[in-house]
């Protein structure tokens, strides 16, 4: 576990310096890397919460090709679409707002990558539905690659809370986002960045969470800090399962909680 603080301050425990793959918190990341260069992306995607898991098919042709929000699967394939129209690169710009806040060397792990690459047919299926109702502006193949490899990056507990900061802290010399936007993402974190159990921990622990399947769990306490916990073990949610008692016996203790 790492905790920062708009102060200056990163308490930690643990393993808090290991590497890990911190494959759907990166969502978070390229979301905020895609706002930074056009505050009016959510044109493209939708913020409301969804009951259907992060990776429906159905529900994405239900909806004509519109994701539900940034955070499941298919939000965040359009997310990484834009993003690489933007720059060229979306894996580039997502590591180097990591690197920015959080002043440490992050990298996409190639081999993380070509696996999930290989094995993932449910994701090449979302993007042909979006590429088919006209949501992607990239070739598939193309913006599948760059999802996978943005999966597919490692940091660590102190260099994801550190570079999550600037979503606690609204001043002029942090600004990276501008504040529509800053609550604007914590509002879909809180709904939605837990996937099914997103109403469960606004009632147990009340902070705006994402979590990764590998593990990591980032959260934000607005005008104070952030913290991420990461343990591997998932619960039925998808979601770390000692990361989240973690988090929520931090919470209590700190008396963290946007409620």
């Amino acid at each position: 576990m790492a905790v920062a603080t708009i102060d200056g301050d990163l308490l930690t425990t643990g393993d808090s310096a290991d590497p890990f793959s911190i494959q759907s918190v990166a969502k978070l990341f390229a979301l905020c890397a895609l706002l930074q260069r056009n505050p009016s992306a959510w044109e493209h995607v939708g913020w409301g919460p969804t009951d259907s898991g992060y990776s429906s098919v159905a529900e994405l042709e239900r909806s004509q090709g519109r994701p539900r929000n940034p955070f499941v699967n298919p939000g965040a394939l359009v997310v990484t679409d834009r993003l690489m129209e933007l720059t060229g690169d979306a894996v580039m710009a997502t590591i180097e707002l990591l690197g920015a806040c959080g002043g440490a060397t992050i990298v996409s792990d190639p081999h993380v990558a070509l696996s999930e690459t290989i094995a993932d047919h449910r994701n090449a299926a979302i993007a042909h539905v979006l590429a088919e109702h006209g949501k992607l502006v990239n070739g598939i193949d193309e913006v599948l690659a760059q999802y996978f490899a943005q999966c597919a990056i490692a940091a660590t507990a102190e260099a994801v809370a550190t570079s999550a900061l600037f979503l606690a802290d609204r001043s002029a010399h942090a600004r990276v986002l501008d504040d529509a936007s800053i609550r604007r993402v914590n509002a879909v974190l809180l709904m939605s960045g837990m996937y099914g159990a997103a109403g469960d921990i606004a009632y147990r622990i009340g902070l705006p969470a994402k979590s990764g399947i590998g593990g990591g769990v980032v959260a934000i306490m607005p005008g104070i800090g952030a913290v991420c916990v990461w343990s591997p073990p998932l619960d039925a949610d998808g979601n770390s399962a000692g990361g989240v008692a973690a988090l929520e016996e931090f919470a209590r203790l700190a008396g963290w909680s946007v409620f």
